[in-house]
């Protein structure tokens, strides 16, 4: 059964032209635990009808009194209105946390690819997992436009920090702005899968694969690796409605 959960709306960062980071301070429990990956399930009224939206932690686990969200504004979206106009304090009711897509607890070295704001639960497993140094993590990202990119930041400073973590972001429809190229590639994150499956280096054996984004991508992606020899097991998926 799903916990109920009682949260107070803090604040809305910009993130790039249409994504929002959210943060909610727990009050009812104080702390929430849960699994990195998992989402949570907004609950609000509109025209005098419960709806329901659902959107995955991108908060760590140690931080256990508040949760972010990252969230794509859609224009009339139902989610994205009632979000944008929460106002500093505001109680949002929420149930969860929910999900089957978390980490195996394996010595296999765990490949992320997201797409979009499927960056969410990864960005908790990062910030939660990698510092245990027990698997190695590769995170492959797939963006639209340079303009996209968003926690870039974040991203090279774990991987300088840790030497179990690297990352890569793929561009589908533009090239890296000067300056930023390292890291950053044209194409579609396909390109990155083939470098990594290709790597005499890496063991195909050793990989386990999780991937997040729109339904339709995911999807495809999955097709691809089973295309590439890589078995069921071995793939987790988080498919964004």
């Amino acid at each position: 059964m799903l916990g109920n959960i009682k949260g107070t709306f803090l604040s809305k960062k910009k993130l790039s032209f249409d994504i929002y980071e959210f943060t909610f301070l727990c009050k009812e429990p104080s702390e929430i635990n849960f699994l990195p990956g998992q989402y949570l399930i907004i609950i609000f009224s509109k025209d005098n009808e419960i709806k329901r939206k659902y959107y995955s932690i991108s908060s760590p686990l140690r931080q256990s009194d508040s949760i972010e969200f990252i969230v794509k504004i859609l224009k009339n979206g139902l989610g994205s209105n009632y979000l944008m106009n929460l106002k500093e304090g505001d109680i949002v009711e929420l149930q969860g946390p929910a999900g089957l897509f978390f980490l195996k607890e394996n010595d296999k070295q765990k490949v992320l690819i997201a797409t979009g704001t499927g960056i969410a639960p990864m960005i908790s497993i990062i910030k939660t997992h990698v510092a245990d140094n027990k698997n190695k993590f590769i995170l492959l990202w797939g963006l639209k436009k340079s303009e996209d990119i968003y926690y870039r930041d974040l991203l090279r400073d774990t991987a300088q920090k840790y030497d179990n973590f690297s990352f890569e972001i793929f561009l589908s429809q533009g090239e890296p702005s000067e300056g930023s190229r390292t890291n950053i590639f044209s194409g579609r994150v396909n390109i990155g899968i083939d470098k990594l499956l290709n790597n005499i280096k890496i063991n195909k054996e050793s990989l386990e694969f999780y991937i997040s984004g729109d339904r339709d991508i995911v999807d495809s992606i999955r097709g691809y690796l089973l295309e590439k020899q890589i078995l069921p097991e071995k793939i987790k998926l988080e498919k964004f409605i």
